[in-house]
């Protein structure tokens, strides 16, 4: 799935690639950058994390969980038709 987020320092549209993965039965989700290495982000509480070990600005985080947010729940890995 195609989302579009704002890059926080420049404030650009930025289109990544986000796959549904389980990540130690858990839902997570891989992100994909056309200029940077993927990461998975994993939901917890209300809070997205990343699960690898990178450094990656917390606003721009926030900004791909705002654009998961809609569809997280309802994709293959929790059982729904939904994307």
């Amino acid at each position: 799935m195609i989302i579009t987020v704002k890059e926080p320092a420049t404030h650009t549209d930025i289109e990544l690639d986000a796959q549904p993965e389980d990540y130690n039965g858990e839902q997570g989700w891989r992100i994909l950058s056309p200029d940077k290495d993927s990461f998975v982000m994993v939901e917890k509480n209300g809070q997205w994390n990343v699960m690898d070990d990178a450094d990656i600005n917390p606003e721009f985080l926030d900004a791909i969980g705002k654009a998961l947010h809609p569809v997280a729940r309802y994709n293959h890995l929790s059982g729904s038709e939904g994307v």
